[in-house]
């Protein structure tokens, strides 16, 4: 058996197991979802997704995988975000407090493996552009951003797990291209974990009984992804621009952007939840659960295939630049008149 091949046999079975073995555990520890005026699902769902992605990828590393230095800080403070996440899924901490721990475990990465998000190509047309000593300062506000925007998308079955594995499989093409098999292993290892969670909270196959991603799965996902982004592109080598980093997170990203520039808008906090997202605005709409799913990736495919499109045949990157900032003003644009974009196709479809 080949080494990818061990890695995704081993990763799958491991998380299989964990959720099995955490469900009990939930229920003892009170480590439950119940429904309220923000979420409208039946009964307590266990929140052990995120959990058991964490010991699936542990596992795996552990047996499989000879863990270099950089693999062996990423996966410490992955285990600081995931009992983070644990934390608040039981006790709901405060967001200062969830900001602070995100932001120290992103210094930490910086200090400890000498890399920030500084480099940012030939985005704007002139020479490279590297904001050297404030690339601590974005890393930080990434890393926070890629976590919530993963977190924004857990709103309905499926869809944040969905998102995640597009961007994982995204990676993994990208580092195979380039030779990175290290990072394409790591890469490999949390998708392959992914795929037992989304099978269990949509219910699929040996699954009977839900369970949700919970905090500790949104924010280990996005912290990975975000890490792996940014290890990718602002290293000595260079596995891929930085531009494309944002069409392969781009369908979290805009949600994400949007709704806090709305909420800022209004008065509001930008953490402050809501009802709002691109997945209830689906929902409200007349679309079903599943079908919501169904259209939010097949667009975030779009969007991914778009970008590795752009990276494969070397499109300049203030062109990917503009697209992608046309695409958010469309985005932006379509979300704030939504409901007046709804009721002319209602009334074509009518007609």
């Amino acid at each position: 058996m080949s080494d990818e091949m061990e890695t995704i046999v081993s990763s799958f079975l491991f998380t299989f197991l964990a959720i099995k073995a955490l469900k009990p555990i939930a229920d003892k520890v009170g480590l439950l979802d119940t429904p309220n005026y923000r979420k409208h699902h039946q009964g307590a769902v266990p929140l052990i997704g995120g959990v058991a992605i964490f010991i699936g990828v542990v596992i795996t590393s552990l047996i499989f995988m000879k863990l270099n230095y950089q693999q062996q800080i990423l996966l410490g403070s992955s285990l600081v975000i995931v009992l983070l996440g644990v934390f608040d899924d039981l006790r709901d901490i405060s967001v200062r407090l969830r900001l602070f721990v995100q932001a120290s475990c992103t210094v930490f990465m910086c200090l400890s493996l000498n890399v920030t998000l500084s480099y940012l190509g030939h985005m704007f047309w002139f020479d490279e552009v590297n904001i050297g000593a404030l690339g601590y300062l974005i890393s930080i506000i990434a890393v926070i951003g890629g976590i919530n925007a993963y977190n924004m998308m857990d709103g309905i079955d499926g869809l944040a797990g969905s998102m995640a594995l597009i961007s994982l499989i995204a990676l993994i093409i990208l580092f195979a291209s380039k030779g990175a098999t290290e990072y394409m292993h790591w890469a490999l290892v949390f998708a392959a974990a992914v795929i037992p969670y989304l099978f269990a909270n949509l219910r699929l196959g040996w699954f009977k009984q839900k369970i949700f991603m919970g905090d500790a799965g949104s924010m280990l996902l996005g912290f990975v992804i975000v890490w792996l982004l940014i290890l990718g592109t602002q290293q000595e080598t260079k596995y891929f621009r930085t531009v494309t980093a944002l069409w392969i997170i781009a369908v979290p990203l805009m949600d994400m952007a949007a709704i806090m520039i709305r909420r800022i808008r209004k008065g509001n906090s930008p953490f402050k939840p809501d009802r709002k997202h691109l997945h209830h605005i689906f929902l409200r709409a007349g679309l079903t659960s599943r079908q919501s799913l169904i259209a939010i990736t097949i667009t975030s495919l779009f969007f991914t295939a778009f970008g590795l499109f752009g990276e494969l045949f070397a499109i300049p990157e203030w062109i990917m630049l503009i697209s992608f900032m046309v695409l958010f003003l469309f985005y932006y644009y379509s979300l704030h008149r939504i409901w007046i974009i709804v009721r002319w196709i209602r009334k074509k479809t009518i007609r």
